[in-house]
């Protein structure tokens, strides 16, 4: 949902034989000059069609022993094979998850599973920086129709106004956050299918909740302090940590979206902000 700077690709063609040859020299699969050519055409038609599932980008013309071969390479992808430094470039390239926007840095997700899409198992743009968890369940996901697609972190369309939304309930039992994507005039019909999609299958407005607990948690002292003050004094207090954290990551991010819920909400602000935070008697 949250975008990244699209890698290099300078590095494929080194990367195909990195991965098809042993560090002694010895093949572990035989690729010539052409079919090596091939599988950068391919790399080429996946940014054509800006990585989203095509029937074109599964190689069927190329020999199904190199596209096993190229598949099976990925291993040398993850820690101890030869491909590492490569795969720890992609996972420095975000500080968290861009699914999520909070889970650390585990995995690196297939955008295009590379069990349909084999000749894209070690391309750099198919690689995407994820947590467990998001990467988890996301599985192999790529349908036909973008309401089985999941957005390109690096291709997708980067809208400069806001989608997602937040919607805020205060009770006595705490807040209940709700959080939604929104159609606007710049969100593509086909990315906002994708979107919602992805939103949903990563099952966030329920992982959310923990999130936002700690997040309020870590500004108790700050919400109690401007609320002694007044409710447009916390109103402020929340209006200026949106803007700051349009700076930092974006209209669309969860904390933007749920800071600006909260400088809307005068139920929270007047008084409602009492019951979102827990006691806990901890006993040592």
């Amino acid at each position: 949902m949250w975008r990244l700077e699209t890698p290099t690709s300078d590095d494929s063609s080194t990367n195909i034989t990195t991965a098809l040859t042993y560090v002694n020299g010895a093949v572990v699969h035989p690729i010539s000059e052409s079919q090596k050519a091939r599988i950068l055409e391919l790399y080429e038609e996946y940014d054509s069609k800006s990585g989203n599932p095509h029937n074109d980008l599964k190689g069927n013309d190329v020999c199904p022993n190199l596209l096993n071969a190229i598949q099976n390479a990925y291993n040398q992808v993850q820690k101890g094979g030869r491909l590492e430094d490569f795969r720890n470039r992609i996972k420095l390239s975000a500080d968290s998850c861009p699914y999520c926007g909070f889970g650390p840095i585990t995995d690196l997700d297939h955008h295009l599973p590379n069990s349909l899409y084999k000749a894209h198992a070690i391309y750099s743009k198919n690689l995407i920086p994820s947590c467990h968890a998001c990467n988890n369940m996301k599985r192999a996901k790529a349908g036909d129709a973008a309401t089985e697609q999941f957005s390109h972190v690096y291709f997708g369309q980067r809208p400069t106004e806001p989608f997602l939304t937040a919607d805020i309930t205060v009770s006595e039992k705490g807040i209940v956050v709700r959080y939604s994507i929104n159609k606007t005039a710049e969100l593509e019909q086909e990315e906002f299918e994708r979107l919602n999609y992805q939103f949903n299958s990563l099952e966030l407005n329920q992982r959310y909740v923990s999130q936002i607990n700690l997040f309020l948690g870590s500004q108790r002292t700050a919400i109690e302090d401007y609320a002694s003050i007044s409710t447009e004094a916390l109103k402020q207090f929340f209006r200026r940590s949106y803007d700051n954290q349009i700076k930092d990551f974006g209209l669309n991010h969860w904390q933007t979206v749920l800071l600006k819920a909260l400088a809307d909400s005068d139920e929270f602000c007047s008084g409602g902000y009492i019951h979102c935070f827990g006691r806990k008697n901890l006993r040592i």
